[in-house]
């Protein structure tokens, strides 16, 4: 769900209310631009004000609902109340307005708009921005099509089988592809991504497709198994690609998330900011210091940036950080540096 879409479809429908009532507020009045409505378990009846803005900037003034300092919205007042994460607080919202958590936010546009934005997509090719193309969900049966192998290739690059098995990488006999299974926060079905089978790429070849196409750049990878250990952490690790993820669970590092690729859109910055936990960068050796501290800077100025820049030459020229794990605690300790 994009967030932004949400609060639009929340502010120009006058659902504000609606959420507070579901979540147990009282003495819910509607004043010109904002709502006040008292806590569920307190006593104040105007300790809430909820602004009619594009943010739905929320205010309460008896109770800390966020924590890294950013400006607060209805979804930490929901997560607050309902003991959740962002996630979870997203998707009980969308079910109290009646609103399916995958929906595209284009279905309410009228036909000839939907035709206007398809042609100019099609004009535009490749460099449309595809941030606001919806996530959907698909079967899990799908994944009963590919054999539930582990494989060496991965076990050589320091992931384990049993690492394998967790992240329920499989195989196509179709496509000679390892499989990786591709899931959103919640864990639903989203892709399935496939890599070639074989040692050595032919320049006419893919090394990496989509084998169930999904929108990588609403997706932090692996985010539905390691939210817990980020929350408790209070760190990321953000790695390029999935297989990072695996790797830095294999050693234990079970923080991490990967952006499935080097672009990082506005989306996953939400995602990630939303995590109220220190990010590390782990991108690989061609990024350079300029493109990380840009990169930083799209973040808003309360969230603390670092990242593993190989200053010292510790890895080989198309080494990621995570591939050898002598290697990651050495970058660690003397190659992470703040950037924001």
């Amino acid at each position: 769900m994009d967030i932004q879409n949400l609060k639009d479809y929340i502010v120009d429908n006058s659902l504000i209310s609606v959420v507070l009532e579901n979540l147990g507020c009282h003495h819910i009045i509607h004043k010109t631009g904002y709502y006040t409505a008292g806590n569920p378990d307190g006593d104040n009846r105007a300790a809430i004000s909820v602004y009619e803005n594009e943010y739905i900037t929320t205010l309460d003034y008896t109770r800390d609902i966020v924590r890294n300092g950013r400006v607060s919205d209805i979804f930490d007042l929901v997560q607050y109340f309902k003991e959740s994460n962002f996630f979870d607080a997203v998707k009980t919202v969308c079910e109290w307005i009646g609103l399916n958590y995958y929906a595209d936010p284009n279905d309410n546009l009228p036909e000839s708009l939907r035709i206007t934005k398809l042609i100019l997509e099609m004009q535009q090719g490749d460099e449309i921005d595809n941030d606001n193309k919806p996530v959907k969900p698909i079967s899990e049966k799908i994944l009963s099509y590919y054999q539930p192998f582990v494989n060496d290739f991965f076990k050589s690059d320091n992931i384990s089988y049993s690492t394998q098995a967790e992240f329920e990488v499989g195989y196509d006999e179709f496509s000679n592809r390892i499989t990786i299974p591709i899931r959103d926060e919640l864990g639903t079905l989203v892709g399935v991504k496939g890599r070639l089978f074989k040692r050595e790429i032919d320049q006419s070849e893919s090394k990496y497709i989509y084998i169930e196409p999904t929108n990588r750049s609403k997706i932090l990878y692996g985010l539905n198994k390691t939210l817990p250990y980020i929350t408790k952490n209070k760190k990321v690790f953000v790695t390029e690609s999935e297989k990072g993820v695996m790797q830095l669970w294999d050693m234990g590092y079970y923080n991490a998330v990967a952006t499935c690729g080097k672009k990082v859109s506005q989306s996953q910055i939400e995602k990630l900011t939303r995590l109220c936990a220190d990010i590390v960068f782990l991108f690989d050796k061609d990024v350079q210091r300029e493109e990380l501290s840009e990169l930083a800077n799209r973040f808003i100025d309360c969230v603390n940036i670092f990242a593993v820049i190989d200053s010292k030459n510790i890895l080989d020229e198309k080494e990621s950080p995570t591939d050898n794990p002598k290697k990651f605690k050495r970058l660690l300790e003397d190659c992470c540096e703040r950037i924001k």
